[in-house]
């Protein structure tokens, strides 16, 4: 009996032995399954019985704050570990980051359990603080497949060709089901509609807290490429076929893994997302995130082109790359379909280089030189000939209609409607994709603002196919729907009939004695949107206050569709104003892009305030302003 009880304590004296030993754990760059943020990361985890330790790595613009709020803590299991410690930063003040825009500091917390598996940082309950979440303990390196996606769905064929473009409009419905979703996230998500007209449609759907599933409903007119993005963070991209209804399954893990790849990791493959319908296969194949090479021309950095190029040789240049990049690509070992699409995607670069070659070589000089002012004019520049430009159509046939599947196709349709070259008479055709893109360029945007007009449609009965005039028609038919619906809901102000120069005093004026907050914005703009989005809520609660005047000034670039159905839940006065009054403003107030504060106090002084982009700087100083 006596050795019986004996061994029936081992077990249990071998737990009280385990429990009682000293933790101390080092995990190297844990793997982490999502966050809000970009600008921190963590580099190492040391456990201890009395402390975790995180050491963080910080990246964000050079001579820009960050600030570490003092109620940070971690969540593991339900329970709370506050943050009782720091070195290299002090919690709650501002922090600097140096010309490298790179920084590195320490945060202790209260102990984790033994045996913790994974925590979240949380910087704070605030909406828009610091989250890291799901950061792995345990010593994994890459994600499992999610056991929701259907099997159906994870099926790929990296044999197959990229599919042809379709020419039909219709109704697309896009079900958005969000894996390992977390409210804190965001509670929105945001669609943007790349369409073979040329033009970007955005939408944005409210993400159900407890499926984590969204939808989206809208007028498709021929194959589009679409991305989603929450918080301004991609989660996938996808091609979509007209009239569809359609389901997605995105691993919200994805953000975990865009991650690994800043910290050079990014070997693991991961497969970010899971489509159904037409393009399933080539959406399936896109979204299999690896270490495959880049094989584009990066037009838009400083390496791509010297400025002082001559045209032929900038020509030579364009060719040069285009061909070394196609051999690359047929010895890259790709499967057929990846192949495809590359080549597809360098045609459409090697037509924007051509068709932009003149704009391409300044901006590379103004990247290369950080010489952001335009008042500042790039001299030396050789025109773009002509005949120079033509060499491209010898490399590929730039009327393929096969052209609209490549990943740039904007870049693709803009070049080709460029008005610096005639691309119908280069190439030779005046049949097909090239010739029918250059008819009908700016009518999308004028169907989509219910401004097609009759001699309009005339022309587009005469084309060669049905499909722009049945997509315009539809288009301007949407358009006109929701400008009824907006009647009586949207206020525009009527702009003061002054000259410019006093336009800014006229518009303030029978708002003296009270505090103005002029927001300079477009509907365009994704930074203007989100901040009027995070004010918004504060026009009832801490800043609800009859002394303080909204004000929204915007220009004619919103379009009016989209702008009088935006500004009914934006609280407020709202300007339009034409090109030559906001320019003038511009100049005025020395505005470098938008959103841009001014800010009136009650004596009608005013200044440009663009400090206050900082959200809690824009409460506090209004709320300041309103006690004098």
């Amino acid at each position: 009996m006596k050795g019986i009880k004996a061994l029936r304590l081992l077990p249990l004296l071998t737990l009280l032995a385990t429990a009682c030993a000293p933790q101390e754990k080092t995990v190297d760059y844990p793997l982490i399954e999502a966050a809000n943020t970009t600008t921190i990361d963590i580099a190492r985890v040391e456990l201890t019985d009395s402390a975790t330790v995180l050491y963080t790595d910080a990246t964000f613009t050079p001579h820009n704050w960050i600030r570490i709020d003092a109620k940070s803590y971690l969540q593991a299991d339900g329970k709370k570990y506050m943050l009782t410690g720091a070195e290299g930063i002090t919690p709650d003040s501002l922090f600097w980051m140096p010309d490298s825009g790179k920084a590195h500091f320490t945060l202790r917390f209260e102990p984790l359990p033994a045996g913790t598996r994974s925590f979240d940082f949380i910087e704070s309950d605030c909406e828009d603080c610091f989250k890291l979440f799901g950061v792995d303990l345990t010593g994994k390196k890459e994600f499992e497949t999610p056991e929701e996606v259907p099997a159906e769905l994870r099926k790929v064929d990296e044999t197959a060709a990229v599919p042809d473009p379709i020419f039909k409009t219709g109704t697309t419905t896009v079900r958005v089901h969000l894996l390992h979703y977390r409210p804190e996230l965001g509670k929105e998500l945001d669609f943007h509609v790349n369409t073979m007209l040329g033009i970007q449609q955005s939408y944005t759907a409210s993400i159900d807290s407890l499926t984590g599933e969204a939808s989206f409903s809208f007028l498709q007119s021929g194959t589009a490429q679409a991305f989603m993005s929450q918080n301004r963070r991609v989660l996938g991209d996808v091609y979509l076929a007209p009239g569809e209804a359609i389901d997605l399954y995105v691993d919200g893990r994805v953000l975990g893994y865009y991650r690994q790849k800043r910290r050079g990791q990014y070997t693991v493959p991961f497969q970010r997302l899971y489509s159904n319908g037409t393009y399933a296969n080539l959406n399936n194949a896109t979204n299999y995130l690896n270490s495959n090479p880049h094989y584009g021309m990066d037009l838009f950095t400083d390496e791509f082109a010297d400025h002082q190029m001559t045209s032929s040789e900038y020509a030579a240049h364009v060719t040069n790359t285009y061909k070394a990049l196609t051999d690359s690509i047929e010895q890259s070992g790709l499967p057929p379909l990846k192949k495809e699409l590359e080549l597809l995607s360098l045609q459409q670069e090697a037509l924007c280089a051509m068709a932009e070659g003149n704009y391409l070589r300044e901006h590379n000089y103004r990247h290369k030189n950080h010489q952001w002012d335009h008042k500042f004019a790039v001299e030396g520049i050789d025109p773009l000939k002509p005949e120079d430009a033509q060499t491209v159509c010898r490399l590929f046939d730039i009327n393929n209609p096969k052209l609209l599947m490549g990943r740039h196709l904007l870049d693709y349709v803009r070049g080709i409607r460029s008005s610096v070259f005639d691309w119908v008479q280069l190439s030779g055709k005046d049949k097909g994709l090239v010739n029918n893109l250059r008819l009908t360029n700016g009518d999308a945007e004028k169907a989509a603002n219910a401004s097609l007009t009759d001699s309009d449609f005339v022309r587009l009965k005469g084309m060669d196919t049905p499909f722009y005039l049945e997509a315009f028609i539809k288009m301007r038919k949407e358009a006109k729907d929701k400008l009824a619906a907006a009647e009586g809901k949207a206020k525009i102000e009527d702009t003061p009939d002054v000259p410019k120069e006093r336009l800014f005093d006229a518009i303030i004026a029978p708002h003296k004695g009270k505090v103005m907050f002029v927001d300079f914005w477009n509907t365009w703009c994704g930074p203007c949107r989100a901040a009027i989005k995070a004010t918004e809520p504060l026009k009832s609660t801490e800043l609800k206050n009859d002394d303080l005047v909204w004000v929204y000034i915007a220009d004619e670039t919103s379009p009016i569709v989209t702008y009088k159905t935006m500004i009914p839940d934006i609280r407020g006065l709202h300007y339009r104003l034409n090109e030559e009054q906001w320019d003038y403003l511009c100049n005025k107030f020395g505005i470098d892009g938008i959103p841009s504060y001014v800010l009136v106090d009650k004596t009608g002084k005013y200044e440009l305030r663009n400090d206050l982009r900082d959200h809690d700087k824009l409460k506090a100083t209004l709320l300041e302003e309103l006690k004098k």
